[in-house]
Parts: structure tokens; sequence; C-alpha cells
């Protein structure tokens, strides 16, 4: 087989005496035990080959992938060798950036993977070519079928030329049709000289087939591990036929499931739980074929490597940096030739090998600054392409402004509205900071699943991530927000000054910029169902204190007084009031024969507020907002694991 000198060598997987336990919990909150999700597992998983972990439901499948894989590192306890940068996961849920084309997500990861590669466009081609989405290249990824999104999800990662393939389900919601296309297609790269490895429930005949090796897990056990055609033989050792119109993969899960799983510690023993493999000779298969007695022994080799066996210290061992030069001698020493070729894909294997053949740039690190940059670029994309809800936000804050522009139409001048005044204050600074909380928590709890899938697979870290997503919304949120502020400062009849609606103005996007993190916060923690209930929940003490005491400011005591400096919905409206009422402020007009607040001076010391300096509570919303910043940015970090 021709060697593709542009694929670096990949290494085996390999693991021994995994556990995975889990705290059960009563209602969410109380521990109540623990669980054992994997029994002390061990095994490989060879380079070249396509394998599948196989198992009824509830197995540990994916808690076996996702260990193995090091996208779940807590409750994990055992040995695992893994060159885990050269490594990437593909969840079973297909999620893409939305609103972008095929081409251009493509085009996005080449940026982030291969920043210095002069060929990104026949890289591109290439790969979409290969996996026959060449034709839906200009077609929104969101609009793409189930198989082709899962194909997407392969391209994407091709770029970066993966060593090891991790796979949770990818045939899931598949037709039997296009679920083996899919099989096929991951056979033929892992025949590139590439480790891939995915979970699977219950394949078809067919699909079985594809796979080189099968890892069969039942209870949290291995209960076998092997090629597919000596799951019957295997089986044949225990004195159990497989029926011949059964196949053999439906066969032995059933069996895991029948008499309560009485016969699993049988075949976990027989294996030693994962640790041997059952792999005879030819005509130690034929012998089996012809019949086994009791005093048969299995045919087994051991299946983890004699380097790995003595030294399990670590958890995770990285391989060692090598030079591009070492790199060079020794790809020559890892292509598979195990298997045969699948009829009729023998012209996409060869598409496959000369697509190889363009990835030989050697992939390094980003710098971040240009992760931010482009990560930026990407996201104005988004957000001006997304026009049904561009429309509907320019819509909401142009009628919100008119509605209480009416309501409080050329009242900003009338000394005898004392009341209604504190109410305006209120009013717009309770606008902004419900809008800006909800649109985060309804929206970003989808993104987190991308973004934590991608920061996994290394196409970016997430400073740049989060920097970029704080400067990309601040174009919109400030336009929206001025004209909002802008429609209501005149309509209200507030002094014609250009400096005063200044401060007005950067009070509002203050509390926009604050609530705004608050629900980033609560977006990036909770789900959209739990976060829909946390964030009215949360924002409801913030208005309370926004309106407790303003009738008896000067009997409010200390405590409460600290208290209500944590809220910024109460700090903002202090500042819009001393914006609006003071920096000498000529006396109101009044209709009535005396007007005690006619004179805003005394307006502010009945508030109690006349002391109070405007840099002091610009210093109060900067603490505030940076509090919820980085707020955010923790919770990010702990939705994405890092």
């Amino acid at each position: 087989m021709e060697h593709n000198a542009c694929l670096k060598p990949s290494k085996d997987v390999e693991f021994q005496d995994v556990y995975y336990t889990v705290k059960e919990r009563k209602h969410y909150i109380k521990v109540t035990g623990t669980r054992q999700i994997l029994r002390g597992v061990s095994g490989s998983f060879r380079n070249g080959q396509l394998s599948a972990i196989m198992g009824p439901s509830g197995a540990g499948k994916s808690s076996l992938l996702n260990a193995l894989s090091g996208l779940r590192t807590s409750d994990v306890k055992g040995h695992i060798k893994i060159e885990r940068k050269g490594s990437c996961y593909i969840t079973q849920e297909d999620n893409h950036q939305t609103l972008l084309t095929v081409e251009e997500l493509m085009t996005l990861s080449c940026n982030l993977k291969l920043p210095h590669c002069k060929r990104n466009a026949e890289i591109i081609t290439e790969i979409l070519e290969n996996l026959h989405l060449n034709h839906r290249r200009n077609v929104y990824a969101e609009k793409l079928s189930g198989g082709e999104r899962k194909r997407l999800s392969i391209a994407l990662e091709l770029v970066a030329n993966p060593k090891i393939f991790f796979l949770d389900e990818p045939t899931s919601g598949l037709d039997e049709v296009t679920a083996a296309q899919c099989i096929r297609l991951l056979s033929q790269l892992a025949k590139e000289g590439r480790t891939i490895v995915c979970t699977i429930h219950q394949p078809s005949a067919t699909i079985f087939n594809y796979f080189d090796s099968i890892f069969v897990l039942a209870n949290g056990q291995c209960v076998y591990q092997g090629q597919p055609g000596t799951v019957i033989p295997f089986l044949r050792h225990v004195h159990i036929e497989c029926p011949k119109y059964y196949s053999p993969s439906d066969y032995i899960i059933e069996l895991c499931d029948a008499d309560e799983g009485k016969l699993i510690p049988v075949l976990s023993e027989l294996t030693d739980n994962g640790k041997l493999i059952y792999a005879p000779q030819h005509h130690q298969q034929q012998q089996q074929l012809n019949g086994l007695n009791n005093t048969t022994t299995l045919p087994i080799c051991q299946n983890l490597s004699k380097d790995f066996q003595q030294s399990v210290r670590t958890f995770f061992v990285e391989e060692p940096k090598r030079s591009r030069w070492q790199h060079f001698l020794s790809a020559g020493t890892n292509l598979s030739t195990d298997g045969t070729l699948i009829g009729g894909v023998t012209a996409f294997y060869e598409h496959l090998k000369t697509f190889t053949k363009l990835l030989d740039t050697e992939h390094e690190d980003t710098s971040s600054l240009h992760q931010f940059c482009v990560l930026f670029k990407m996201m104005l994309v988004r957000i001006m392409r997304a026009r049904v809800a561009l429309l509907i936000q320019f819509l909401h804050h142009v009628l919100t402004a008119l509605c209480f522009g009416l309501i409080f139409l050329n009242l900003g001048n009338q000394g005898s509205r004392m009341f209604d005044h504190l109410k305006f204050c209120i009013g717009v600074i309770i606008i902004i900071a419900y809008t800006q909380v909800m649109v985060p928590i309804l929206s970003y709890p989808m993104e987190i699943k991308i973004v934590r899938k991608e920061t996994f697979n290394r196409w970016y870290k997430l400073t740049p991530y989060y920097m970029a997503l704080n400067f990309s919304r601040l174009p919109l949120q400030i336009a929206l927000n001025m004209i909002m502020l802008t429609i209501i400062y005149w309509m209200s009849g507030l002094p014609p000054q250009l400096w005063r609606f200044g401060l007005f103005a950067s009070i509002g996007l203050m509390t926009s910029l604050i609530a705004e993190g608050m629900g980033l916060a609560i977006g990036m923690t909770f789900s959209i169902t739990n976060g829909s209930a946390v964030g009215p929940l949360t924002i409801a003490p913030l208005m309370g204190l926004a309106v407790y005491g303003f009738d008896f400011a000067a009997q409010i005591p200390y405590a409460m007084n600290l208290l209500m400096k944590f809220s910024y919905i109460r700090v903002a409206v202090v500042a819009l009031i001393l914006t609006v009422f003071g920096f000498e402020r000529p006396e109101l007009e009044c209709d009535e024969m005396y007007c005690h607040f006619g004179d805003p001076r005394v307006l502010l010391k009945f508030l109690d507020i006349e002391q109070l300096s405007m840099w002091y509570l610009f210093s109060l919303l900067t603490m505030l907002m940076l509090f919820y910043r980085v707020l955010m940015y923790l919770s990010l970090r702990r939705r994405c694991g890092t």
C-alpha cells in the first residue's frame, strides 16, 4: 500500500483497569449513594482499524468513549495511554455554527487549524469531494440532511488530519443505507493509517462486518473483544450456539440481557475484563467450527502492549514531542495493511490517498490574537445574517421607546410630577436590564454545546473565544440601545443638552452591558428551561432593591444601603436620577400654586443622593460589570471542562 508522507505516525489507544463511578442523587440534590458505570475494563484499539464499542443501553459505551478521549476526567480512575493532541471527538449530535455555509465552516476550520497553510482552498475542495459534499458547499449547515451533517462533522476535523477519531453513535438517526455509507467512510479513513473508535448500539449485519474489531460492554464489563467474525466461535466455547437466522451482533447483546445478565460474569472472565483478546489462527478457527469440548482452551493473546503494562503510572500519557525530521523518518512504519477493500469503493479509496498527500503542512498552534480575529469576524457575519432576529430586536427597541415616550411625553420639566420622574428613571433601567438579561438566557445554551466540542478538539482556546464573544456583541447592542434611549430622552422633554444626554445614554449602556453579562453567565450555566426560571428569579430581588426606600431614603439602615450597592439596577437608577436632576439644573416648570419639588436640589436632598459623585456611581457599575463578566468566564470554563 502506498505510504502517505504527510500522515504523522499514529498510536494505539490502550487502557487498563478503568473505573468510572457516579454519585446518585435524589431530586438532583441529595447524594444517596454511588453507581459504577465502568468496572475495571481494559483493552486496546489499534492503528489502522475501525473499532466499535457495542453493548445494550446503559452498558457504559459513551462513558468509556468519554473517558478514553479525555472528555470526562472527573470520577474516572485507571490507566489510559493516548496521544491526546492527535485525537478528535465527534459528538452524537452534529451541532455546527449556525448561519454559515459548508464552505465557510471549512474555511473557519482551516483558518483556525492551519493558519500558515497557503493551500486552504485546495484542501477544502479535496475533502468535500472525497466526502461527497462539494455540491453542497454553498448550503447552510443546518439545512443539510442527517448523513450530510455527519460527513460535515468529519470533514471539519479532517482539516487538521488527526491521528485518532472518537465518534459517539455516528449512525444515530440515520437510515440503513446512509448509516452503512457512514461506516464505510470511516473504514476507509482507518485504512489510511488512523485509529477510529466509535460507539454503536446494535448494528445491522452489513455494518457489523465493516468493523475490524469490536469491544462489547455489558453492565460496565467487557464480555468480548476481537474480530466480528470470531464472535460465533467465542460463544461456542461456553456451549452457546448462535442461531443461523441471528446476526452475531444482535445475539451477543441479547445474551447480555438474558436471565438478568447472569452470563455477563462468565464472558467477562474469559476476556479477563478486556485484558485478553480473542484472536484464533486459521486452523484453530476451523477446529472450533467443527466443535469444541470442555477441555478446549481459548486461543487468546495479550491485548495490551508490554511497554504499557510495565509503565502504567500516569492517567494520560502524551506522546513525546519529536522533530519534523524524526516524523519523516518514522512515517513509513505506521500504515496498516490489515483487511481488504470493500467492493465498489476502490475509486473513493484512491481519492483518499490523493487527498492525504495534500495535508503535508505541519499543524502548529495558532496565536490567541489570530484566533480572536477569526472568531470575531465569524461572529459578526452570523449576527448580520440573522435578519429575522435583527428585525425583531429593532422593532422591540423602537416600539418600547415609543410607548414609553408617549407615557411620559413632555413630562420631564414638570415640577409637580416628582413621582412620575422616579417612575421614569426606574422604568428606563428595568426595561434595559430585563431585555438584555433574557436574550442570552434563551439563545446561548445551544451555543455552549458547539463551543465545548470545538475547544475540546483544539480549534481555539477559551480566552480568544470569550473576548470575541464580548466584542462582537457590542456594535449591535450599542446601536439598538442608542436608538431606544434617544427616542425616550427627547420625547420625555428632558433638557436639550448634549452632555446630559451623553450621561443618560452612558448609564443606559452600562446597565445593558451588566445585564448582558448576567444573562450570559446564566445561559452558560443552565439549560434553556432552567435558565428561564433562574433569570427572573435572579433579577427580581435586584428590582426590589431598586425601588426600595425612595420615600424614606434618609432613614434607610446602613446595612440595607450596603446591600443596595450590589444591585446594579439600584445603582443605575440613582445615577440616572442624578443625571436628570443634578448638575445645577434650573427650576422646573410649575402649573400649580406650589411645587415642593420644583427645585431639583430639593428632590436630590429628599432622596439623600445629593452628595453622591457620578464617578463613584460609575465605579460601582464598572465593578459590577467586571464581576458578571468574570462570572461568565468562569461558567464558560466550567461547562467546557477546562
